[in-house]
């Protein structure tokens, strides 16, 4: 296989046109077409570009080395040699989604092996990089999905929903010397559209990262998988896929209303109750007033300073937004609501046992049968609840 096949065949397998292929690069898309016609080759530079766009090494592409089993997961682990704990827990997720996408066949589902994901038709834009365009596609995704201006409720229900496999792990904090993973995307190409995500952050900033890896899979796909990590915030796909998260989570025109409603001061608490109503983190929240111009920069400074844990229980407010929730003693919101469910019909139907079932999502078997247990049998409310239920006006 020629060069200028190579260049081509790996395109094709992420997805790209050429169009889409050179403006990724920066070179005109006749060059993109003459390097696999073979009439010109790219440069040193342009060679390395284009592997780390289709996912390859730079020698596959130039015909020195043959393709690598399972590339596509390559891609993930670039630049995370130092972090090995990190490492473990990203190939334990990636394990799993193998894992995963094989039960489905065993168990006749073949339907939600979808090969790799691509956004719907109105939403593909091809590989974009300018975080000006985020605002205007991140409104342009709500339309499509039907989510208004509102604040969605459950990015996790939302997402499963579509179809998203979002798997959640222990990767550390988030320190703040910018180190720390936040989450990762990764286009399986039998599954789709997967994402991990950091559970030892706060649920605001949980649902930044879905956010922000749900950009990732509408317009960086052709990818194959990005990991997201506060030292690369710098990055041109970074700077997109957080510009467009905050908008994705708090439209401009929703809250300009809002705060024009509230009198148009925005005070501490108003901007609590606001980063509470669009269920964000208290910082994602003052960057959206800020951006929107609705406070001053000495403002923003001034209310930087407040703790949003603190505000939210002295007022009575949920803080579970502001809070990083324990860890899941049984392991099983590590998975979706859809992945236990298979796995519960499955059990119940006879189509695995405990032992498999249990290999699967990684837990014990004593630990997986208690779990069923309570989810064919769960406990009777008490006294106490019962009269709380009852006290309830409707």
């Amino acid at each position: 296989m020629g060069v200028e096949e190579r260049l081509r065949k790996s395109r094709e397998r992420v997805s790209l046109n050429q169009g889409q292929a050179a403006r990724a690069v920066g070179v005109p898309r006749e060059l993109v077409s003459m390097w696999e016609g073979g009439s010109r080759n790219p440069n040193v530079k342009q060679v390395e570009n284009l592997a780390s766009l289709y996912g390859v090494s730079a020698e596959y592409l130039l015909g020195q080395a043959e393709l690598e089993e399972g590339h596509e997961k390559q891609v993930i682990f670039r630049g995370l040699e130092e972090s090995p704990e990190a490492m473990v827990k990203i190939r334990r997720w990636l394990d799993f989604l193998d894992d995963w996408a094989e039960l489905l066949e065993d168990l006749g589902m073949e339907d939600r092996l979808t090969g790799p994901g691509k956004p719907r038709r109105a939403l593909d834009e091809g590989y974009v990089t300018d975080a000006r365009r985020a605002p205007k596609l991140a409104a342009r995704a709500r339309e499509e999905y039907g989510l208004g201006r509102d604040a969605i409720p459950s990015l996790y229900a939302f997402l499963d929903n579509e179809g998203i496999l979002v798997y959640r792990a222990s990767l550390g904090p988030l320190g703040l010397d910018g180190g720390g993973i936040s989450g990762a995307f990764f286009n399986h190409p039998r599954l789709g559209y997967c994402i991990l995500v950091n559970e030892d952050t706060t649920l605001g900033r949980q649902a930044f990262t879905l956010a922000h890896e749900f950009a990732h899979a509408l317009h960086h796909y052709p990818s194959g998988g990005i990991v997201c990590r506060r030292v690369e915030s710098g990055a041109p796909e970074e700077r997109f896929a957080n510009a467009f998260a905050a908008h994705f989570l708090v439209p401009g025109k929703e809250l300009r209303g809002m705060v024009a409603h509230g009198g148009g001061e925005v005070d501490a608490y108003e901007a609590l109750r606001l980063a509470s109503y669009f269920r964000v983190s208290y910082a994602t929240l003052l960057n959206r007033l800020r951006e929107e111009r609705l406070i001053e920069r000495e403002r923003f400074e001034d209310l930087s300073g407040y703790s949003p844990r603190r505000m939210a229980q002295r007022h009575g407010l949920d803080s579970g937004v502001f809070e990083v929730p324990e860890p899941d003693a049984l392991h099983f919101e590590r998975y979706p609501i859809s992945v236990v469910e298979v796995v519960v019909e499955a059990l119940e139907g006879d189509e695995l046992t405990v032992a498999q079932a249990a290999d699967v999502l990684d837990v014990g078997v004593d630990v997986l049968q208690e779990y069923v247990r309570w989810i064919v049998s769960p406990p009777e409310a008490d006294e106490e609840e019962r009269r709380e239920f009852e006290e309830l006006p409707f």
